[in-house]
């Protein structure tokens, strides 16, 4: 009876507690006492397993008392795991107590049942907590493992020994493409291997999920692990064939300070210098800084404000005119944008960039044209002739099959003549993009509007434009006038005649002194733009200067 009462005890005391190592000495100490059990030893031997890449050997003692053991176990029994491991309890006596009999073996048995039963909860319960914290392919911590070892090192006063990383893998759609979903995910464990050999005692890698990670390296060995994650070597294979992978990975670095005391901080301002370094100063790697944290604040701001500037016709149509050289007459005019934000004059050079990067460009450069578009009608109606305006088109529209389509589908809500339009697109120096511009060109031809090559002369194809493009209007870049050597001279002037030659009209831009109109005059380029005549200017003043149609020069 006195047995089955100290079972029942020791369960009662084994269920009460959480921890496996917490509450086992107190719980055993009374069966010690009355089998003389001077020491309690577990020890767990588990293959690797999905969960627990390395396995497992583990040895511990979970009761001791006071006094001299024997050196040899007094009785020693095996359980099996689910993971095809062993677990095994040893219990050694006091010196001089001699072994145990086969009764007092069969009566301590149950206790280690209960014991072996409680250990594979605790373990369960462990490595369900374990896999809430890793990431199930690599094995590396996850966001969650990441933000609690961040947390730790705050709380130990450690975390400022380290800084932070946030990297991503580059071009990896690449690998995906060649090896496969299935092939790639081996990559990325292997790649996830060599990452591991790399860290230091205290040091940290973590997978965010994708192609996407995050460290914490020791200050000192933060340019090693960049020049680490430059090029990783590893492997994928196609059947049987093994081919070479090298990794490399763009990188946003925080220096940690005191300033920073968690892992969402640590993410927030890598994630920051690594959009940088990625989308705008196309290096490996780039710092946080309070000056990138402000311009990173300043394109969300544009951004966010987009739909409700549209909303507002706060971005306004500015006309730039263009000029005969010889009688100083209004012929033309290229439309500009500016921002009236927050009563503020906002340059293009503030947003058109990020609006470029995300996509938005394509929305807006259609905003634009219907506002100019909106301004000839409204001309027209009130007997007022416009010139015809020049429209800037992003090449990031030619992605879009129907781009002239829609294009018309606005000069005809508009009941507009296309003799009163003309679109402009930058030179291009990539082969297929080239094409995608000469067969949109060809469709706008069709449809009689006029198309002009803006900043010519600043690419790598020119010549090739002139032979490919239907162009109507060749717009020659400030960087021809701004000197007159002689060989620019000998450039500049066999470019205006090969365009006159080839039917095409020659624009200059950038000019802004009289001896610069007259240089080009001397170049027999007749029309010209800028600031010797007039800056970008709203559509009031605009349109007063258009009606007067002639410049008197100096005005």
């Amino acid at each position: 009876m006195e047995k089955e009462q100290l079972l029942d005890k020791f369960i009662q005391e084994m269920t009460a507690t959480e921890d496996s190592m917490e509450g086992i000495a107190k719980a055993f100490a009374p069966v010690a006492e009355k089998y003389r059990i001077g020491i309690l030893k577990s020890r767990f031997v588990v293959a690797p397993t999905f969960s627990t890449r390395k396995g497992e050997n583990r040895e511990d003692v979970l009761f001791r008392a006071t006094g001299e053991v024997e050196t040899q176990p007094a009785y020693s029994i095996t359980f099996h795991t689910g993971e095809k491991g062993t677990a095994i309890f040893e219990l050694y006596r006091f010196s001089g107590e001699g072994t145990l009999s086969d009764d007092e073996k069969e009566s301590l048995t149950p206790f280690l049942n209960v014991l072996f039963v409680h250990f594979g909860r605790f373990r369960m319960i462990n490595a369900v907590k374990q896999m809430g914290m890793a990431d199930l392919l690599t094995g590396l911590p996850n966001t969650r493992g990441f933000m609690a070892y961040v947390q730790e090192l705050f709380r130990t006063g450690e975390l400022t020994q380290y800084n932070g990383f946030y990297f991503n893998l580059s071009h990896f759609s690449l690998v995906n493409k060649r090896f496969g979903v299935k092939e790639t995910d081996m990559i990325i464990y292997r790649y996830a291997e060599e990452l591991r050999t790399f860290l230091q005692d205290g040091e940290c890698i973590a997978r965010l999920g994708g192609d996407n990670f995050v460290a914490l390296m020791k200050k000192p060995r933060t340019y090693e692990f960049l020049e680490q994650i430059a090029a990783v070597r590893t492997y994928g294979t196609i059947g049987d064939q093994e081919y070479t992978v090298v990794v490399s990975a763009t990188a946003g670095v925080c220096e940690i300070d005191d300033s920073i005391k968690d892992g969402g901080h640590i993410i927030d301002d890598c994630a920051v210098a690594l959009h940088t370094a990625r989308h705008i100063e196309k290096k490996p790697f780039v710092f946080s800084s309070e000056q990138i944290k402000e311009r990173i604040y300043t394109e969300k701001k544009c951004v966010t404000d987009f739909d409700r500037a549209i909303k507002r016709r706060e971005f306004k149509a500015y006309y730039q005119p263009k000029v005969h050289t010889d009688n100083y007459a209004i012929v033309g005019a290229e439309a500009l944008v500016r921002w009236e934000r927050d009563g503020r004059m906002v340059s293009p050079a503030e947003f058109i960039p990020i609006y470029e990067r995300n996509g938005m460009i394509c929305q807006f450069d259609f905003y634009m044209f219907e506002q100019v578009c909106m301004d000839i009608r409204d001309w027209l109606d009130r007997g007022i002739e416009p010139v015809c305006i020049s429209m800037n088109f992003s090449r990031k529209n030619l992605s879009n099959p129907n781009l002239a389509d829609d294009i018309m589908k606005v000069l005809a809500k508009y009941e507009l003549d296309s003799k009163y339009i003309e679109i402009e697109l930058t030179e291009t120096v990539d082969d297929e993009e080239t094409e995608e511009v000469v067969s949109f060109m060809h469709e706008m031809k069709k449809r009689n509007v006029s198309m002009s090559i803006d900043d010519f002369g600043t690419g790598y194809s020119s010549l090739n434009l002139l032979r490919s493009f239907p162009v109507d209007v060749l717009k020659i870049d400030k960087s021809f006038i701004d000197t007159q050597e002689e060989t620019d001279r000998i450039v500049l002037s066999n470019i205006i005649n090969m365009a006159k030659q080839l039917n095409m009209r020659v624009v200059a831009e950038g000019v802004e002194t009289r001896g610069q109109m007259e240089y080009l005059r001397q170049m027999n380029c007749k029309v010209v733009q800028g600031y010797l005549f007039d800056r970008p200017i709203p559509h009031d003043d605009f349109e007063r200067k258009m009606v007067a149609r002639k410049y008197e020069i100096g005005e």
